[in-house]
């Protein structure tokens, strides 16, 4: 549902957010923004809430080092370190162009219901898509890069199981 409350804010960034290009990226490699189907985006409450009233993270045990700041993979995020910990494959997709909030969502929602996923997070500020596929899945690099396509993006770059944790 959109929620025309959050118009004059989203207006309010939209001249910086399109403006940031990545030193690894050309203005012609930079997703066209403003063509973007934004109607269908819902940056209410209703956007990934946490929940956090009806649970805790008491039952998460960390399996490695969350502050290594130069880790290309967000494991400071409690769903991507039990899917690794189960055993899951991680993924980092470097992605041109994503810069915000609908970015964010729309790479959720194609990976989020895909049934070899078992744990997804964009991080906006690494422009990163952090992936771990569930325990004997395969994604091949192309289908990676179709499907970030398919999400209205492009892949810079790709790193694939224990190359995710340094750089």
């Amino acid at each position: 549902m959109f929620r025309p409350l959050f118009i004059p804010a989203l207006l309010a960034i939209s001249a910086t957010s399109f403006a940031q290009v990545s030193p690894t990226e050309t203005t012609t490699d930079q997703v066209d923004h403003s063509k973007m189907d934004h109607s269908k985006m819902d940056h209410g409450s209703a956007y990934m809430p946490d929940d956090h009233a009806n649970h805790d993270h008491t039952d998460v045990t960390p399996t490695m080092d969350t502050r290594d700041e130069n880790a290309l993979i967000s494991v400071d995020q409690p769903e991507i370190m039990r899917a690794i910990a189960a055993g899951g494959e991680p993924i980092v997709a470097t992605v041109l162009g994503a810069v915000c909030d609908f970015c964010a969502k729309a790479m959720n929602k194609t990976f989020g219901k895909r049934k070899d996923v078992a744990a997804v997070y964009v991080d906006l500020d690494k422009k990163t898509l952090n992936l771990v596929l569930k325990p004997g899945a395969e994604m091949s690099d192309d289908d990676l890069r179709k499907y970030v396509k398919k999400s209205g993006y492009k892949v810079d770059a790709i790193a694939r199981g224990p190359a995710v944790f340094a750089r």
